[in-house]
């Protein structure tokens, strides 16, 4: 991993605990989400006009990725954090989803041949973030035991690591289409512009595909019209954090070898969402999370730096 991909990760690790802060804030629902990926749909829409990348040139399989990752984050990712946020508080419920997409998706890559295989170094160093994200949901240390996590809820937390790894893996294979059709092609286009033609793309499908459900849902629906009504800005505000965060994800993945390598360093946003959560929500601080703090940053300085 480069210093520019270390850099760009840990800014979008707190530009993702802010808009994670505002959500559970603002109760994350559909219709929340929707009006949460609008601004930056639109922010970035102007990519298309100008993009050297010709869309309607890549091969099928670049549509099928869209498909799967625009799958994972709306009926995957968002029904597992709405739900998530409705039983548990950020403190603990951030963590867990954060934690659990780390093993995922370095299983994942290493099962798809997607990426350069990983050192022993780095999984030691995942296995030390991962223990470190589980404990800091904690109240004390005799609570670190597999029966606290076996629990109804835990199934949305899983359900929200389970999107966030499919779209983490599927953003990272489309990235690398666009690399190889302007590599085929020879078009020397900056990874940043291919970062944002990809971002562009997949920000309007995403949307679409938002407004298509919420407007489905009755509820979700009225809870949309509701938000204008009552000139409720704050999912826009946290649409600015979310679509920075993600932006900034995509440009780095252009200089990891193995896109693992992103999602563990974006652990580095669990000590600035635990901060949000006691400082903003007034919720908890316990010795164990400090000590869960500490595991990740070990666990960080061994899978990145010491590799």
């Amino acid at each position: 991993m480069t210093l520019t991909a270390f850099a760009l990760i840990v800014f979008s690790a707190v530009l993702h605990a802010s808009w994670n802060l505002i959500a559970k804030k603002n109760r994350m629902r559909f219709a929340f989400y929707t009006l949460l990926c609008i601004p930056g749909s639109l922010f970035w829409s102007n990519v298309q006009f100008w993009t050297p990348i010709p869309l309607s040139g890549l091969p099928w399989t670049f549509w099928l990725i869209i498909a799967a990752t625009i799958f994972s984050d709306v009926f995957i990712y968002c029904i597992g954090v709405t739900q998530s946020y409705k039983r548990m508080d950020m403190a603990s419920a951030y963590p867990m989803m954060r934690a659990l997409p780390i093993l995922m998706t370095a299983a994942a890559t290493a099962i798809l041949g997607w990426g350069a295989p990983l050192p022993w170094i780095s999984v030691f160093g995942f296995l030390l973030v991962f223990c470190g994200s589980l404990m800091m949901p904690l109240l004390k240390f005799s609570d670190f035991k597999i029966s606290n996590y076996l629990t109804p809820t835990i199934f949305f937390v899983f359900l929200a690591a389970l999107g966030t790894t499919g779209y983490t893996i599927f953003d990272s294979k489309g990235l690398e289409i666009i690399r190889d059709y302007c590599a085929a092609e020879g078009m020397e286009i900056p990874k940043a512009v291919q970062s944002l033609t990809y971002y562009s793309t997949r920000s309007l499908c995403l949307v679409s595909t938002l407004l298509i459900t919420t407007f489905s849902l009755k509820e979700e629906r009225n809870a949309f019209f509701e938000y204008w009504r009552e000139r409720n800005f704050m999912p826009f505000v946290g649409g600015i954090c979310a679509s920075g965060t993600y932006v900034l994800v995509l440009i780095a993945m252009n200089y990891v070898t193995n896109v693992s390598y992103v999602q563990v360093c974006r652990q580095l946003g669990l000590p600035i969402g635990m901060a949000a959560g006691i400082l903003v929500l007034k919720e908890r601080s316990t010795p164990v999370k400090w000590v869960g703090v500490a595991l990740i940053l070990i666990g960080f300085a061994v899978a990145v730096l010491l590799k």
